[in-house]
């Protein structure tokens, strides 16, 4: 009878095959790959303008006043705030500290007003204090991360200097080298 009530002496389906797929040759394939040193470059690579032509003078460094005039009210979005690492962490913080001050006040004081003052000391305390934590978290993990990574170029470094002891051969050190200090 089957899964699905049909007649069970029957053929199974036979499956067709796709054939709309077709291969490219591998001289269109080979024609198409681009490699990055083959492409031009995004940017020009200026050098910074010297400060012996008069007429080229290095930029003045931005001041206080300068920061003030590059604040704009569109600064100040929920979206910007979200999108900041340390944000969620520290309003978390925040408002746990708001909650258990003025709660605490208010069941020890009986005085509203009391309790609300306090609450909101405690939000801005711990805002302050979830936001250092987090921030200094992220600060370790960026200073591990940084760690790690000088560790495993020096171990590159030393295989590949054993690897080309082992070899006797410099060429592709050079090499390796010269593309790598190119500019």
């Amino acid at each position: 009878m089957g899964w699905f009530g049909g007649n069970s002496n029957a053929p199974p389906a036979k499956v067709s095959m796709v054939s709309e797929y077709k291969s490219e040759p591998k001289q269109q394939q080979q024609q198409q790959q681009q490699y990055l040193e083959d492409l031009p470059p995004k940017f020009e690579d200026t050098e910074a303008p010297s400060s012996n032509i008069p007429s080229q003078r290095a930029p003045a460094q931005p001041t206080l006043v300068d920061a003030a005039k590059s604040i704009h009210l569109s600064d100040f979005t929920i979206d910007r705030f979200i999108t900041m690492p340390c944000f969620r962490e520290a309003m978390i913080t925040g408002f746990q500290a708001m909650g258990v001050l003025g709660v605490i006040t208010f069941l020890i004081r009986k005085d509203l007003n009391k309790s609300l003052n306090w609450s909101v000391g405690g939000f801005f305390l711990g805002n302050m204090v979830g936001w250092e934590q987090c921030r200094s978290l992220r600060r370790r993990s960026m200073h591990m991360m940084e760690k790690a990574k000088q560790e495993r170029e020096e171990k590159n470094r030393k295989k590949w200097q054993e690897l080309q002891k082992s070899q006797g051969k410099n060429d592709d050190m050079e090499k390796f080298n010269e593309f790598n200090n190119r500019k």
